[in-house]
């Protein structure tokens, strides 16, 4: 005997709200039952009946801002079905990844707007935020799916207690290594031979450290680790200021104390430093001063690295074969140190300035539904750099991520990243005012101390001097308020703790 399952009453509700919605001629009802057999009828109608009731004010076309590069093939291919579901004509416009803080913020202070939705950084946040509707003033969380969002996703973006973006890629790091490195047991044996331990995926600062001299190997063309030393070298270090404040049971990467006065000079932070420097050393000696984003990704696809401690994007590229030598060769694991850090990623918000504040809203709606999320995210790595955010792209891996499913590897980085997220100890960079700046300062004196033009000591106390300035600039006052919003944020979620 066939049991049926009888469907929840929420979802008999549901599916009879779809049965009789009234499309308006932008979306078949049977289109409408058959996405609600697929990804339950309360999402269904939850995320696709924001896009209606929206698409409903909405008139004309909304363009869309994006960075170049990192997923504009992959969004050009939503724009047809965009207006055949919704009427509204969606174009892109672009700007270079380098730029997307000046190019904005003068988009976003013009009279006239450059585009309706655009993608940012969420440390700009507090730049931005004067110049970005709140989303909730344009519509509902529930019509973007927000509750399917990951829980330390959902905490940023915040301006003056209201939210003024989403998230459209999620960035946490996560360690990715070689397992025909780490599980050989010639190299296993050597490696318990040399340490005293036994060869495994890194936990803490120390076997992070041991493993990553243990196989480097210039004669052989291959190191032990890879980090980035270049533009984004803040977040680097950031990981190892935290990771060592945790260990010594401080409040973890609290920059600032509660008058804005930068605690970065003291034994903590001295450490950290030096303890990213002591990891370049690990790295292709030709490279390890300047380690551009790109370059460093690429010498873990080709082979050259047999760990990263990197953002989802490392694992997600390494398993790609058409452009990975190592794709049946890696599985990922939670970064070492206790905390989880998310230093990065994109958002979605609504320019102030655009005209068609409804057309926008339904853009982002449209691409916050589960199917064209998860599609998004699943094309190739060639078409888009988008990574998970949603907590339903972990729990479907295999929708999720078609490519690596047979393998196994969906499965792998699913858990790792869904235990990374689950972890009671989370840092969240900081977004206030002059972010950009403040960041700007720890990697202009990070690098100098990586190349040894400053001591730990030197560059960190040129960071403080800098921090004061930039603090002064936007007003002590008003930092200290912006600043003390984003703590206690973090700190009443159970993070920063």
């Amino acid at each position: 005997m066939i049991k049926l399952t009888r469907r929840p009453g929420v979802e008999d509700f549901a599916l009879d709200r779809l049965s009789s919605m009234d499309t308006g001629g932008l979306i078949s009802r049977r289109e409408l039952l058959k996405r609600s057999t697929a990804f339950g009828a309360v999402a269904t109608l939850g995320t696709f009946s924001g896009v209606l009731s929206a698409t409903a004010q909405a008139e004309g076309k909304v363009t869309v801002g994006l960075d170049s590069g990192a997923f504009t093939p992959i969004l050009e291919t939503f724009a047809p079905e965009f207006k055949a579901a919704t009427g509204i004509e969606v174009t892109f416009a672009s700007y270079p990844l380098g730029n997307m803080y000046d190019q904005n913020l003068l988009a976003l202070q013009q009279t006239e707007a450059r585009f309706d939705a655009f993608d940012f950084w969420p440390n700009f946040t507090g730049d931005f935020g004067p110049f970005l509707t709140p989303l909730e003033e344009v519509g509902t969380l529930a019509e973007l799916n927000f509750d399917d969002i990951a829980k330390p996703f959902q905490l940023l973006n915040h301006y003056d207690g209201k939210l003024v973006g989403v998230m459209i890629d999620g960035d946490m790091f996560v360690d990715t290594y070689r397992t025909d490195l780490f599980e050989d047991a010639a190299e296993m044996a050597a490696f318990k031979t040399k340490y005293g331990y036994d060869l495994a995926a890194p936990k803490t600062y120390e076997q992070y450290r041991d493993t990553a001299e243990f196989f480097t190997r210039p004669d052989k063309n291959l190191y032990g680790a890879v980090e980035v030393t270049n533009y984004f070298v803040y977040a680097f270090f950031i990981n190892q200021l935290v990771q060592l404040g945790a260990e010594k049971g401080e409040r973890y990467g609290q920059l600032f104390d509660d008058q804005m006065k930068p605690t970065l000079v003291t034994p903590t932070a001295i450490e950290a430093l030096r303890r990213y420097k002591e990891i370049s050393a690990f790295m292709p000696a030709d490279l390890a001063a300047s380690m551009p984003w790109d370059v460093g990704r690429q010498a873990f696809f080709d082979g050259r690295i047999a760990q990263a401690n990197w953002w989802t994007d490392m694992p997600k590229g390494a398993s790609d074969a058409s452009i990975s030598k190592v794709a049946e060769k890696i599985k990922c694991t939670r970064s070492f140190g206790e905390v989880t850090v998310l230093p990065y990623g994109r958002a979605m918000g609504i320019a102030k300035n655009s005209k068609n504040p409804k057309g926008a809203f339904a853009a982002i709606a449209w691409l916050q539904q589960s199917a064209n999320a998860n599609r998004w995210v699943a094309e190739t790595f060639a078409q888009s750099l988008m990574d998970p955010w949603r907590m339903s792209m972990f729990n479907d891996p295999k929708s999720t991520f078609p490519l690596q499913s047979a393998s196994g590897f969906a499965d792998n980085f699913a858990a790792a990243c869904k235990d990374t997220l689950s972890n009671p100890k989370c840092y969240l960079d900081i977004s206030i005012p002059g972010t950009n700046r403040y960041l700007g300062s720890i990697i202009q004196h990070v690098q100098r101390a990586i190349t040894g033009e400053a001591t730990p000591e030197e560059a960190l106390q040129a960071m403080t001097v800098e921090f004061e300035e930039t603090t002064e600039t936007y007003g002590r006052d008003r930092q200290i308020a912006h600043h003390n919003e984003y703590r206690d944020r973090m700190i009443a979620n159970g993070y920063w703790s």
